[in-house]
């Protein structure tokens, strides 16, 4: 059962009722759903432990302004870059989980591993955006440049390892 609602008044700057009356906010049309929607997001950005799928949402609804301007500029420009698009998806995903931190230490190490196995998937996009010279990028040429100083520490990790190994 829902609970009550209350009566709520506040008086506001004139530029600050025009911005929630040009608000968009899915599914919120009045200035009370749009003002009931803000509070439940920042309510849902307060808790810990929440549900990775909710904060995921709003994480999206935050970054959709920029990525909607993006596509715009895209068409505009007859340009498509799959590592932007990716990247925001990647983004959405890794600060949801990391907005959704563990309430006790005994998830820490869990917690740890999640997040860099995030970082390890943008890692391995990167590097598979550099295969070919013609990467889909506005710059053709930038994951073959951005990726030689990963590829040289991937070399260094590899020597080292391979010198431990041998001293065992």
């Amino acid at each position: 059962m829902p609970s009550k609602s209350v009566p709520f008044s506040v008086r506001l700057p004139a530029k600050d009722a025009d911005f929630i009356a040009s608000l968009e906010i899915p599914g919120a049309v009045t200035p009370s759903d749009k003002i009931r929607q803000i509070i439940s997001d920042a309510r849902l950005r307060n808790q810990v432990g929440q549900d990775f799928n909710e904060v995921l949402k709003a994480v999206q609804e935050d970054l959709r302004p920029s990525v909607d301007n993006l596509r715009n500029l895209e068409r505009e420009a007859d340009m498509q870059s799959e590592l932007m698009h990716y990247f925001a998806d990647w983004l959405c995903e890794t600060l949801a989980e990391f907005m959704c931190s563990p309430e006790k230490t005994d998830d820490l190490v869990k917690y740890e591993a999640r997040l860099a196995q995030r970082t390890v998937k943008l890692t391995e996009y990167i590097l598979r955006l550099a295969i070919t010279e013609d990467a889909p990028c506005f710059n053709p040429g930038l994951m073959t440049n951005t990726t030689k100083r990963i590829v040289e520490l991937a070399h260094v990790i590899e020597a080292r390892n391979k010198e431990e190994k041998a001293n065992v």
